[in-house]
């Protein structure tokens, strides 16, 4: 029942979920710790119940009430207790518990663990960290695409946003997370990318209008183009729009503020996508409230159809047309202006390069419901979780690659170490995941 081959059980408790089960061991030490006698001439001289938590059995917890001997040596007159090969001296676990649980919060949520087992959550996240120590400690050795896209994560804690968002680097060639850093400082991405296998490789790099990274950019890749993300850019121009729908309440009665709060999604919607029954219909209705509405809501979609130019140079002329049509009373617009002029060079990279950071954007999300499923993971956890416990895409060697050689007459002499015989790992990929998060792996 017990199979544990050192102990002896003397008594058996349970309940409709527990057993527990009262053991000691069958066999005296064979050797005095302090005086180094074997098979010495040993009494007991006291003993302690030790409590541990064992492996489950038949769905029920189990608990093992271990009489750990304390002996004293006849030879040398010191006292000890007793070692076992199950568990360790100041452990709360069995050795099998323990690894058990380091093998499992590998594949399955801490949560789930925790309910199978009745062992709290911060146990369980410390036996996971030190299984994980090694591999956090190594850190990784990712292949360096041609396109890179960066994000950062803002993971919720008790309705507010962490002090501190992560940094999210991904593999733009082949869709894979290639490592997900403590926070976006400029400092922070600089290291990382210094450290990237052939930094000169990378030819564009994805992300939003955050100064640290484009500085990290162009301190670090010296082939790198930056473009500024899209859809981070149009939704500055939206976010112009709802504002002003907000600034023009006193203008309505209640009731019109709490209706077109709720059809605000008409104007924050391309015109495109609108159907004419009943949206259009809501939407002009609206214009007919609040001419100034009308304004502002062409203004944001002439600035979307920027983006539908076929080139930078048409983009260009359509950008310095559109800001010549913003009227003088809508100043909201200048913060478009403004950031659009931060980062002219990077927003107008797109229509070389049609590239944006959605990629990035789509696998944050999943990020933040593994996080949730997980109630609270920290940084290294939340790291360990997705670059460690999932498969990474590699590109091994095929068979034939590289030189061969005699291993019987010191062929390992003329090995060519010139020779390109490495692994490749391309991170991990965003399928992969999602597929994890999904069957609750993570």
């Amino acid at each position: 029942m017990l199979d544990l081959p050192e102990f002896k059980i003397t008594d058996l408790k349970h309940n409709e979920n527990d057993i527990r089960i009262y053991v000691e061991k069958k066999d005296k030490p064979d050797i005095c710790p302090k005086c180094g006698t074997v098979e010495p001439r040993l009494r007991v001289h006291s003993s302690r119940n030790q409590e541990v938590r064992d492996k489950n059995i038949l769905d029920k917890k189990v608990g093992l009430i271990y009489k750990r001997k304390r002996y004293k040596c006849m030879e040398c007159g010191s006292t000890f207790y007793e070692l076992s090969d199950s568990i360790a001296p100041k452990s709360r676990l069995t050795n099998r518990l323990r690894d058990y649980i380091a093998e499992q919060s590998k594949r399955r949520s801490f949560i789930e663990l925790e309910r199978e087992l009745d062992i709290s959550n911060v146990t369980i996240r410390d036996i996971f960290l030190e299984e994980m120590k090694y591999n956090l400690e190594c850190g990784l050795d990712i292949e360096t695409p041609s396109i890179i896209g960066i994000d950062e994560i803002h993971i919720q804690r008790e309705g507010k946003h962490r002090k501190q968002a992560w940094a999210v680097i991904c593999n733009g060639d082949e869709h894979t997370i290639m490592d997900i850093l403590p926070n976006r400082n400029k400092a922070t991405i600089v290291e990382y990318f210094r450290n990237l296998r052939n930094p000169e490789n990378v030819e564009v790099v994805t992300m939003d209008m955050w100064s640290p990274y484009r500085d990290a950019v162009y301190e670090t890749l010296p082939n790198a183009i930056v473009v500024a993300d899209k859809y981070h850019v149009l939704r500055i121009a939206n976010k112009v729009l709802d504002t002003l729908r907000k600034s023009y309440k006193g203008k309505l009665s209640k009731e019109q503020i709490k209706a077109l709060k709720h059809d605000r999604y008409l104007l924050l919607k391309r015109e495109h996508d609108l159907k004419p029954l009943p949206d259009i219909a809501f939407r002009d209705a609206w214009f007919n409230e609040i001419p100034e509405l009308k304004v502002a809501y062409e203004l944001k979609e002439e600035f979307f159809k920027i983006y539908d130019s076929k080139t930078k140079e048409e983009a260009l002329r359509r950008y310095k047309e559109w800001k010549l049509k913003i009227p003088p009373d809508m100043k909201e617009f200048d913060e478009v202006i403004k950031s659009v002029e931060a980062w002219k060079t990077e927003v107008f990279n797109y229509f070389d390069y049609r590239i944006t950071n959605a990629f990035v954007e789509g696998i944050n999300s999943t990020i933040r419901a593994i996080e949730k499923q997980g109630r609270g993971y920290s940084f290294d956890v939340l790291r360990a979780k997705i670059m460690f416990c999932i498969n990474h895409k590699v590109e091994r060697p095929s068979y034939g690659e590289g030189v061969f050689y005699d291993m019987k007459f010191g062929g390992f002499n003329r090995f060519n170490p010139s020779i390109n015989m490495r692994t490749k790992d391309y991170g991990v990929p965003f399928d992969d995941i999602i597929e994890a998060l999904n069957e609750g792996l993570l």
